[in-house]
């Protein structure tokens, strides 16, 4: 909605608030001392925020989850193990680990390099397995990421990878972009609810840990990026 037709609806429903008050209290109220005037242009102004409320858009948003400030503090508590999970090779029980993708290349021989292509925003773990026969089989890991206490973990895409010539080639993901747009309950309701909202307070902004597993077989010679943990 346009700053003009706003403007326009919010002098017409003070016209017809004044209206009503007209009619059913006289004109006393009009040449009343200042708290009365202040009360009356109050209970206007709560009356027109109510009704503008309805009008507020919400079409072509990203519906996120909301994160409880629990939920929030045992993902930092966890994000400060997951490392230890990961470097010891169990990584699919490693909580508060989500897998977001996976690939899977054939192995024409026993010698694979790993290129990140300068991304850093993945750490890159190798585990080599004496049942894993001529294939390598690669998935992506992330924690969740959240801004204002909002889960935005789908916006993060998992990189492009591909095996070409021996080569395993993590390609940089595009920078995310997030344009973040609030709705709560109107300030004329919020006020009077038991838990109101206290702006200011949230956990700002948090991008998950990303983790690419590269599981190999054992006999496979490694060289490159990445952290061959057995």
């Amino acid at each position: 909605m346009s700053i003009i037709p706003l403007f326009f609806w919010i002098i017409v429903l003070l016209a017809v608030f004044v209206g009503i008050a007209t009619k059913f209290f006289g004109l006393k109220f009009m040449s009343g001392n200042t708290a009365t005037m202040i009360f009356v242009g109050y209970v206007a102004i709560l009356l027109v925020t109510a009704i503008l409320s309805g009008f507020l858009p919400e079409e072509n948003s990203f519906a996120a989850k909301y994160r409880s400030d629990e939920e929030i503090n045992e993902n930092e508590r966890l994000n400060s193990r997951v490392y230890e999970q990961v470097e010891s090779g169990n990584i699919k029980d490693a909580k508060g680990l989500t897998e977001k993708e996976n690939w899977e290349f054939t192995l024409d021989n026993d010698v694979l390099k790993i290129n990140s292509d300068g991304d850093s925003s993945s750490m890159v773990y190798v585990e080599k397995k004496d049942s894993l026969k001529g294939k390598v089989e690669v998935a992506h890991y992330s924690t969740f990421s959240y801004v204002d206490n909002m889960d935005v973990t789908d916006l993060f895409e998992s990189p492009e990878i591909r095996l070409n010539d021996g080569t395993l080639k993590i390609y940089p993901r595009e920078a995310v972009n997030i344009k973040l747009v609030k709705f709560s309950n109107a300030f004329p309701f919020n006020q009077f609810a038991e838990n109101n909202e206290k702006y200011g307070v949230s956990y700002g902004m948090m991008q998950g840990l990303d983790f690419i597993y590269i599981t190999v077989p054992a006999d496979t010679e490694v060289s490159g990026d990445g952290y061959v943990i057995n």
